[in-house]
């Protein structure tokens, strides 16, 4: 293995040997309430509904609470089976291909060598709803072409609902036949602690589901992407997971989910300790406008930032930022015709707080804005030439070609190979 994929980091799904057989083809996305049968359409308010609800996070004092736990959560985290558009195999050869350990996880023993057939891959996903939708990663189910979902023992054919690649989250909808199945309890990933517990479960490397045990490594872990995919505030946990966990869940002690296991950081390959999720608070908010969209819908400023704290008390003196703490997001530019720039935001700003709340780091902004309702106002405290003021923006649906990614390269996330 070369040094520089000792670095690498990579996401957890891989893909397996073996034959997908009796999947449905999936369907052109669209309104998915056209794509839904009657019964569908009565559930789908009621699914949307129990999305809705955030628990009161609260820390059990059971002697045994894991066994409980995982027999709780167990029958909710299905296996999913992956049949990937045709591709032929001479125009998109892997660097890796020489490695046998990178051979396995990027796929090459189960990938066509030519003749256009098409791929096969195996990961996870986590029941929301007794009639069938399935939270995954959009890295499971992407440019698929068939997709079925085993529920313990027994398959089912299935359709994508929606996904997105910018949260790496993406809702799937098993056709379950009127057979009721059993849902996971959604906790509250924004009260978790460092040292809590976490129970991760899965399908790693496609033995079937699995059940681990560590704890909160981290919160909001920022700095990091896969493929130009920013992992944004993710929750690390050092709970064993693999490739094939991809779109598990991760659980506290009490059985509730409180992440979508996505990616790992591993200089091998395998598991080493360090493991990252997409907190359930986030991919909620996600599941929620896939199921009632189709699509994501997102408000945007229309300016590109970095966080003060990466400038030099040089560099700041050069752009004519007198503030010498580090809290706050300074504007690096304005595109016309957008929210922003209609507000008089203006180049060099450094936003201080966003409704109140304090911007420490770029990713807090990041954060706040996501939460907003498209056409709400944004109050935002700036420092313009060492004077405070308020700007008020009103949100619009950002473009789907807008990309606010930081100029600075010290603002520039750390890559991760997809595995």
């Amino acid at each position: 293995m070369n040094e520089t994929m000792k670095k690498a980091f990579s996401y957890t799904a891989v893909l397996v040997t073996g034959a997908v057989v009796g999947a449905l083809a999936l369907k052109t996305f669209g309104d998915p309430s056209a794509l839904l049968p009657g019964a569908d359409r009565q559930s789908k308010q009621a699914v949307l509904a129990s999305l809705s609800v955030v628990p009161p996070v609260t820390h059990s004092g059971d002697p045994n609470p894991v066994a409980i736990a995982a027999a709780k959560l167990e029958p909710a985290v299905v296996s999913i089976h992956t049949v990937g558009k045709a591709v032929q195999m001479a125009a998109v050869s892997s660097p890796f291909d020489d490695d046998p350990l990178f051979r396995h996880f990027f796929g090459s023993p189960n990938l066509p060598h030519g003749g256009g057939e098409a791929p096969r891959g195996a990961g996870s996903g986590v029941i929301i709803s007794p009639d069938g939708y399935v939270l995954t990663n959009n890295h499971v189910v992407a440019n698929t072409s068939k997709v079925t979902v085993n529920v313990g023992d027994k398959g089912y054919d299935a359709r994508v609902i929606g996904t997105d690649d910018v949260t790496d989250i993406a809702v799937v909808k098993i056709n379950t036949g009127g057979t009721q199945l059993p849902v996971a309890q959604l906790g509250n990933s924004d009260d978790l602690r460092v040292g809590d517990w976490a129970i991760a479960v899965g399908n790693p490397l496609d033995v079937g589901t699995t059940v681990t045990l560590g704890i909160i490594s981290a919160v909001n872990r920022t700095g990091l992407a896969a493929e130009g995919h920013s992992l944004n505030s993710v929750i690390q946990t050092d709970a064993a997971i693999n490739p094939g966990n991809s779109g598990g869940a991760l659980a506290d002690i009490n059985g509730r989910v409180i992440g979508i296991n996505e990616a790992i950081y591993s200089p091998t390959g395998a598991y080493v300790g360090i493991g990252f999720a997409i907190p359930i608070n986030s991919a909620r908010r996600i599941a929620t406008q896939l199921i009632e969209h189709g699509k994501i819908v997102r408000p945007y400023m229309g300016v590109q930032y970095a966080a003060l704290s990466t400038l030099s008390k040089d560099d700041r003196a050069q752009l004519g930022i007198p503030l010498t703490g580090d809290s706050g997001a300074v504007v690096l530019q304005v595109f016309p015709n957008t929210p922003a720039a209609q507000a008089g935001l203006q180049t060099y700003d450094v936003v201080l707080e966003a409704n109140r709340q304090k911007i420490v780091k770029k990713d807090d902004l990041d954060n706040i804005i996501q939460k907003q309702k498209i056409g709400s106002t944004l109050a935002l405290l700036v420092s313009r030439n060492g004077v405070n003021r308020i700007v008020s923006v009103t949100l619009r649906e950002r473009p789907s070609n807008f990309g606010e990614t930081p100029a600075q390269p010290q603002e520039q996330p750390q890559e991760i190979p997809l595995p």
